[in-house]
């Protein structure tokens, strides 16, 4: 069974990282700081390592120098904040890919997948390679109209000229994803976006995401990130200010 090192300070990130990888057939070793880390991958092979780009304890790019002489070949992923300059760090510092946070584990275990090929995948979820057409066109419709609070699969399937019944097959199908959980998606990561910012108020927030209302924003918003609104705010910002 392939291993996975995952090292990330939140907690609640660290746990829905653990739990999607085990539930994708991976063994997962779990470190809340770059020194834990650093500890486990010393004491044991791994086939993958999930690092946050952000590590409280230990310089990034010691903590990517140490892994590799410790884990020599081991292909590394880290994740952090949505930006350009971060996706472009990660690169300088030799990770094969980098993941942006909110960390979404359908995405991961795909990545995850791609790099340890030996992973068992589970037929009955883990979609098509090949993306169909409608499916693009409707992951637009969904980007353009994620603000409409009432937006249905129905509309969308209107606006693509398909059945409801065949958008969700197709959805299902080709990205393993129910139509509410790629809308959810969408808005959290306009969320996100806003919550980077601007320091408008949760329900200002919740409104232009297309939430209907701030405590469902803020449940969504844990379905997907594993902590609340506000929670990740203070975390970006704590991250912006320390470097």
């Amino acid at each position: 069974m392939p291993t996975v090192l995952v090292i990330d300070e939140n907690r609640a990130t660290l746990d829905t990282i653990g739990r999607a990888l085990q539930s994708a057939g991976f063994s997962v070793a779990l470190a809340s700081t770059g020194q834990e880390g650093l500890k486990l991958a010393g004491q044991r092979a791994f086939d993958l390592v999930v690092a946050d780009l952000r590590l409280p304890d230990v310089a990034d790019l010691d903590v990517l120098k140490k892994l590799r002489q410790t884990l020599a070949d081991v292909p590394l992923i880290l994740t952090g904040l949505a930006s350009t300059a971060s996706a472009l760090e990660a690169g300088k510092l030799g990770a094969v890919d980098y993941f942006e946070k909110p960390v979404l584990p359908d995405h991961l275990i795909r990545l995850a997948r791609t790099y340890v090929p030996t992973a068992a995948p589970s037929p009955a979820s883990w979609p098509e390679t090949r993306i169909s057409p409608q499916v693009i066109r409707a992951m637009q419709v969904i980007e353009n109209r994620y603000v409409e609070t009432t937006l249905q699969v129905g509309a969308v399937a209107q606006d693509l000229g398909v059945s409801t019944e065949h958008l969700c097959r197709v959805l299902k199908r080709h990205t393993g994803l129910t139509f509410v959980t790629l809308l959810r998606r969408t808005r959290v990561r306009a969320a996100c976006r806003l919550l980077q910012t601007t320091t408008l108020s949760m329900k200002e927030i919740a409104s232009r995401a297309g939430f209907s209302s701030a405590s469902r924003f803020d449940r969504d918003f844990k379905t997907v990130c594993g902590v609340s609104p506000s929670e990740y705010r203070v975390g970006f910002w704590r991250h912006s200010v320390g470097g």
